[in-house]
C-alpha cells in the first residue's frame, strides 16, 4: 500500500470499541506499509502516533493532518523523521501556531537546512530591511523555503539572503555581492 486516507467526520473521535486514541491502528499502518507515500489522518490521535510516523514512514512524501495531535512534539517527530517529506498539510491541529510560527531558528540552522536538502531554495528575510547588516548577526524573522525547476531567484531585495549549500550569497536587487 502506498496511500492511506481515513477521514473521520467528528474531530477527536476515539476508537469506537476501546474509546482510546487511534494511535495503535495508525502506528500499525506505518510500521507495516514500508512503501507508504501519502497519508491523511484525522480522529483522536496523540503524539505517540506521530512518533510512529517519524520512526517508520521513511518514504512518506505527503501527510495531511486534521484535528489531531497533543502538542508540538508530534510535529517535531514527523519533521525530524520523515526524510522524504515534500508536502505537509495541517488543519485545526494543536501544534499549529506555536510549532510553525514561533520556533527559534538561527542562521546556522538555515545554512544546515540548505546543505542537507539539495535542490531546496532557502531564503532568510530580515524584516527590518537592513541591507548593510551581515546575515549571521540578524535574527531569523522569516524563513522562506521552496523548490523550483528554474533554480534560485535573482530579483530579491537587499534584506533577503539566499543560502546555497556551500555558502551565503547576498543579492542586492539584480547584482550579487559575495
Amino acid at each position: 500500500m502506498i496511500q492511506f486516507r481515513l477521514c473521520i467526520i467528528e474531530p477527536q473521535t476515539p476508537d469506537y470499541l476501546t474509546i482510546e486514541p487511534l494511535d495503535a491502528g495508525f502506528g500499525a499502518i506505518v510500521q507495516h506499509c514500508k512503501e507508504l507515500r501519502r497519508l491523511s489522518l484525522s480522529g483522536l490521535l496523540t503524539d505517540r502516533v506521530f512518533e510512529y510516523i517519524g520512526s517508520h514512514a521513511k518514504k512518506l512524501e505527503m501527510i495531511s493532518l486534521a484535528f489531531v495531535g497533543d502538542s508540538n512534539l508530534g510535529l517535531h517527530y514527523v519533521l525530524s523523521g520523515c526524510e522524504s517529506l515534500r508536502k505537509l498539510e495541517i488543519g485545526d491541529c494543536s501544534f499549529g501556531d506555536e510549532a510553525m510560527s514561533n520556533c527559534s531558528v538561527n542562521f546556522e540552522t538555515c545554512k544546515l537546512l540548505a546543505q542537507k536538502l539539495s535542490g531546496l531554495n532557502v531564503e532568510v528575510i530580515d524584516e527590518r530591511g537592513h541591507p548593510d547588516t551581515r546575515p549571521e548577526s540578524c535574527p531569523v524573522g522569516k524563513l522562506y523555503t521552496y523548490k523550483t525547476v528554474s533554480g534560485r531567484r535573482f530579483n530579491t531585495r537587499g534584506f533577503v539572503w539566499i543560502i546555497d549549500k556551500n555558502s551565503v550569497v547576498m543579492y542586492f536587487w539584480s547584482c550579487s555581492v559575495v
